[in-house]
Order: C-alpha cells, then sequence, then structure tokens
C-alpha cells in the first residue's frame, strides 16, 4: 500500500541533552573557531526556549506516528565512524536483521558508549523487499543481517538511528525499524538525484507490500560539527530547502550537491536524507513543523511531515 507517513528532522546531539549542558557542549563542537556574533544572543533562556521547542516539534512527529498506526518505520539516516570504518563505508546499506541496538549516549561528554542503548526492533521481511526492490532498481545496497560495529564497536548503531528513535517514541509504541544507512560525509557522495530516485523507489516497494510503512530522514540541516565553519549555520540554504519540500517541489531539490561547495560538505551533507522522503513522497507537500537556527548546537534546526496538514503552521 502506499506510504501512510513521511517525516524528517535534525538529530544534532545538542538536541537531546537538557539546556544546562548545551553550554558545556559549546565549545567541544567549536573548537575554539570565531562565532557569529548573532551567537552571543543566545542566553540560557533562548536555549531553554529551543529545548522546549524541540520537545514540541517531537511530540508532533510522535502524535503523527500514532495516528498513522504504520507496522514499520524505515529510518534512512548517515553513519560517522559508528557502525562503519575505513575498513568499509557503502554509500548505500540496508540493516535487514531481527534486532540491533545503539547507545544514546555522548562519548565527547564523557558518557560510556557500552551504556544507555536502545533496542530497535527489526523487521526482516519488510527489510528483504526493499533490498530485492533497489536491486531491481538499479541500486547497489550493503546488506547487513547482523549488525557488528567496526568504528565504534561499543556504540553499536549510529546516533542519526538511535536519539531520534527514542524522541520519536519507537520503545513505547513497540514499533519494527528497517535502518537504511546514506552516506553523507565520506566522498564520493549519491546525487540528490540519486537520493530522488531512492526514494522514489522506496515508494513503489511500499505500493507492493501489505504493511503499513512509514519513513523518516534523519539529520542536516546545513552544521559543520567540529569543522572549520562549525557554529556557522546557512539559513537562506536551509530556507529554501524547506520551501522546496512545502511546495512540494521536489525537483527543484535535485539541484543540490550539483557543485563542490564548502557549505554544502560535512553535516549539510545529511539534508540528503530530507532528499529522499520527498522523492518517497514526489509531488506532495510537507508540513514545515518547525525551523530555527541554533548556533549553541551548530545546527540549522529542523523538523517535517509529509503529506501537509493544514493544521501546522510553517515556521
Amino acid at each position: 500500500m502506499p506510504l501512510v507517513l513521511g517525516l524528517a528532522s535534525s538529530h544534532a546531539p545538542s538536541m537531546f541533552l537538557p539546556p544546562e549542558k548545551w553550554q558545556q557542549f559549546y565549545p567541544l563542537l567549536t573548537r575554539g573557531l570565531p562565532q557569529p556574533p548573532s551567537a552571543e544572543r543566545e542566553t540560557a533562556t533562548v536555549i531553554e526556549e529551543f529545548v522546549s521547542r524541540i520537545d514540541q516539534a517531537f511530540a508532533v512527529l510522535r502524535a503523527k506516528i500514532a495516528a498513522a498506526r504504520p507496522d514499520v518505520l524505515v529510518m534512512v539516516g548517515d553513519d560517522q565512524g559508528e557502525v562503519f570504518s575505513d575498513q568499509c563505508m557503502p554509500n548505500l546499506a540496508v540493516f535487514t536483521g531481527e534486532a540491533c541496538s545503539g547507545s544514546c549516549n555522548l562519548d565527547q561528554l564523557g558518557e560510556p558508549l557500552d551504556a544507555n542503548h536502545i533496542v530497535l526492533q527489526g523487521h526482516p521481511a519488510v527489510a528483504e523487499q526493499i533490498v530485492a526492490g533497489l536491486v531491481e532498481a538499479g541500486f547497489q545496497p550493503a546488506v547487513i543481517r547482523r549488525l557488528v560495529a567496526t568504528g565504534k564497536p561499543a556504540g553499536g548503531i549510529g546516533h542519526a538511528f538511535t536519539r531520534p528513535a527514542r524522541a520519536l517514541g519507537v520503545e513505547a509504541l513497540q514499533l519494527p525499524v528497517v535502518p537504511i544507512f546514506l552516506n553523507a560525509y565520506h566522498p564520493p557522495l549519491m546525487s540528490a538525484r540519486h537520493c530522488l530516485e531512492l526514494g522514489k523507489t522506496l515508494a513503489r516497494i511500499a505500493e507492493r507490500l501489505p504493511e503499513r510503512i512509514a519513513v523518516y530522514g534523519s539529520g542536516g540541516l546545513s552544521h559543520d560539527p567540529r569543522g572549520p565553519r562549525a557554529g556557522w549555520v546557512d539559513e537562506p540554504l536551509d530556507r529554501w530547502v524547506l520551501g522546496r519540500i512545502a511546495a512540494g517541489d521536489h525537483e527543484a531539490l535535485a539541484n543540490l550537491f550539483t557543485i563542490d561547495s564548502d557549505t554544502l560538505r560535512s553535516g549539510t551533507g545529511e539534508i540528503r536524507s530530507w532528499v529522499v522522503v520527498a522523492g518517497a513522497f514526489a509531488g506532495v507537500r510537507a508540513s514545515v513543523v518547525d525551523y530555527f537556527v541554533a548556533h549553541h548546537a551548530v545546527t540549522g534546526i529542523g523538523f517535517a511531515v509529509w503529506p501537509a496538514d493544514s493544521g501546522l503552521p510553517h515556521r
């Protein structure tokens, strides 16, 4: 049957921290780089408002999942040397096993990666159908039937999946998950056009299956964590992307990543996950649940749902 729901959100680590830890984590992300003057306006009160808005946005996404009643959630996210390493770094991989786990902790803050794990129950039948459909369409996904992390062995599956899954209420809903790894950091990278086609292919696969399937894109928007532009956010780029998905103009998104630009590298490359969801809902308008620039999280933070809901304002 057709996909029942599309979701996307940022997954910056600060988003899952209490307000008092944002100031502690900020210098670890920026590493002494000069920061934009507007960062000085992000007082403790402002950061508390950020955290409140994040909580409210995830509450909207959880409510959408509960209303859509999916049988499985396909999560599209990147890997930053967590499951994968220089030994093997696929551009596209699908987990087809019974279950996997990963830590929600932050090792940068000294939190152990062998603790605070979330278990993601898989859906092998749907995952295998996704793999078969991707291969039929010309994609060449790596297939992971047993997840063994080589980048950060104690951490398991990476933060693109663990923290958002917890925030989306996957555990409470006992919602099976099919993780799809989409490389966003390590060249050569998939083009935006290819990501759109990936999303369209996922939609066609879902139409052939009896299960109710939702898809979620994890990551972005513009950010360069611990890089030379850490703390600087490309708000015009973010708002252009959000404007295109709100208009259902998925074809315009194919223009992303067609040039080599510093601002499109690093974490900004995670916008590919949003493009996949836009492709899966080609021509369908999304609702932007919220967006704001958070220098202290070094990220443009956004949330969106497909199809558009007239009750959700475009912020």
